[in-house]
């Protein structure tokens, strides 16, 4: 089988050569892509597909052909599609480059518009006046740099924004020391290094497990020169679950390095059938302690209340018999361990 390829240059035109345009069969094209460096960030083997210094190409390829629209202003790979920028790949069944006109630098004239209606075997110079700024994938989506991969069934990458947009079933970012998943949608902005998973989300590292409506993981590299979380916000129903106990609450700010993580809003702490309730939760996920406030430093607040669920114990006589239930003070944190 013949294998197209796109190759979307950042300087120079290549000019689209063989059959006519809308035809599934190899060819060859080249379309600059934006080529924005903003704040000098060249990333650190994250998903910075779009961040690339300029002059870095763009590759596409594509097993069953490529299409060519100058209407619509699209390239359109079929069949094991893969888009090439810098160490970052984007896959898919189907796979849909946009791009524009450039706009012309103060000063200098508009560039020369291509001809509409390229004759079969003559090349059409589109590269030196037009740019890629999107990018969609469509079908068993992967995008993979060398330390972290993103799976979905689609994906729409903005280049302008340098954010990509994953939807569809079993939506996961996975490093080599976390996973990150998602029911509803998973985004990566390049800027920032973060990724936003929305819908029952879920962040991993170990056996340590954070979920929420919402989840907000800030990644940066490690001494592996590994793409690894730093930083976890949990919005909305978040669930902290470690080997010993589990801790909800309506928000959650942890520090993947530290093992400590601040939970608040109506939080309630869970062990051993024993329930503990306040406003505040510092949860140490490398030593196991727990401590519960009434409300965040600063706060006031009410008390912390405990309910401790005692065994039952058999009386001289035979008979069961239950023990007090005991709550801790007002004034003191409720410590679990």
């Amino acid at each position: 089988m013949n294998r197209a390829i796109v190759a979307v240059l950042l300087a120079g035109a290549v000019g689209l050569a063989g059959p006519a345009a809308g035809k599934a069969a190899p060819a060859r094209v080249a379309v600059p892509a934006t080529g924005q460096d903003q704040g000098g960030h060249t990333g650190g083997g994250g998903l910075d597909f779009a961040d690339q210094k300029s002059g870095t190409p763009l590759e596409v390829y594509a097993d069953q052909g490529l299409e060519l629209s100058q209407d619509s202003k699209t390239v359109i790979g079929r069949g094991n599609a893969k888009a090439i920028r810098g160490h970052v790949t984007v896959t898919g069944d189907v796979l849909i480059a946009h791009y524009r006109d450039k706009q012309p630098q103060p000063g200098q004239p508009p560039p020369p518009k291509p001809p509409k209606d390229p004759q079969p075997g003559n090349a059409t110079e589109v590269g030196g006046s037009s740019e890629i700024w999107r990018v969609e994938a469509n079908g068993r989506v992967t995008i993979a740099s060398p330390t972290q991969t993103a799976y979905g069934d689609h994906a729409d990458y903005n280049i302008d924004d340098a954010v990509v947009v994953l939807t569809g079933k079993d939506l996961r970012l996975v490093t080599p020391t976390d996973l990150v998943t998602a029911r509803d949608s998973l985004e990566y902005w390049e800027h920032r290094q973060q990724a936003v998973a929305r819908g029952a989300a879920v962040a991993t590292r170990g056996d340590k497990r954070i979920q929420a409506d919402i989840l907000v993981a800030d990644f940066a590299e490690n001494e592996e020169h590994h793409m690894a979380m730093q930083r976890v916000h949990g919005y909305d129903h978040v669930v902290l679950t470690t080997p010993r106990e589990v801790v909800t609450g309506d928000r959650a700010d942890y520090s993947v390095e530290t093992g400590i993580v601040t939970v608040t809003g109506s939080v309630k702490m869970t062990r051993d059938g024993n329930q503990l309730n306040g406003g505040y939760a510092v949860v140490n996920l490398n030593t196991g302690i727990s401590r519960l406030y009434p409300s965040a430093p600063g706060d006031a607040g009410r008390q912390v209340k405990g309910l401790f669920i005692p065994r039952e114990k058999q009386t001289p006589g035979g008979a069961e018999q239950a023990a007090p239930a005991a709550s801790p003070g007002a004034n003191e944190p409720a410590k679990a361990r």
